[in-house]
């Protein structure tokens, strides 16, 4: 199994991360991400209540607090788009409403393919993730801030990638990922 806590040092030089695809770099078959403090900066279900909005072109949630995502999820995505690598969410949360409208909102439901939003052990998201796309487990590369949701997938034999609690996915992270995840498809083969 394989899991990895991102280290800056191991980035390629930070702001000069190309956006094209690595020549002979296995790609993923999907990109899997958790949602709190991975893609947004917040327990949505903690610190955000519902109903949520789009106020004066900004997401808010009922207090007028403006619901946020983190900085660099919009290249990861336009990347994962451009070279055709499907992405999936793996939350676990019991508000499952409440973030597909969120996501819906900030206008990021397209970009994923399959929403596996619920209270479970994140071996049971990656299961469904498996059934519904048709991917192995060695194919995905799976973000989140928890670490025993980390070693968990990564005994699956995901690629599972921790990012640091209130930083979220960055390029550096992202793009780090894809580089260890084709390192590891080449070396078992």
């Amino acid at each position: 199994h394989y899991f990895k806590q991102f280290n800056l040092s191991m980035a390629t030089s930070k702001g000069e991360v190309p956006e094209e695809y690595p020549a002979n770099r296995t790609k993923p078959k999907i990109v899997i991400f958790d949602l709190d403090f991975t893609v947004w900066p917040y327990w949505a279900d903690c610190h955000l209540n519902p109903p949520f909005r789009i106020h004066k072109g900004v997401v808010v949630d009922s207090r007028n607090e403006k619901v946020e995502i983190y900085d660099d999820i919009p290249r990861i995505l336009s990347f994962c788009r451009h070279h055709s690598i499907p992405t999936a969410i793996a939350s676990k949360s019991p508000e499952t409403e409440n973030y597909m409208q969120l996501l819906g909102l900030l206008d990021l439901k397209k970009e994923f393919v399959q929403f596996e939003i619920y209270c479970n052990n994140k071996k049971k998201h990656m299961t469904k993730i498996r059934e519904g796309q048709g991917v192995e487990f060695k194919d995905m590369i799976f973000f989140d801030d928890e670490w025993g949701n980390i070693k968990s997938t990564g005994e699956l034999g995901v690629t599972a990638i921790h990012c640091p609690h209130r930083r979220g996915v960055t390029w550096e992270i992202f793009y780090d990922a894809l580089m260890t995840h084709s390192q590891r498809r080449k070396s078992s083969k």
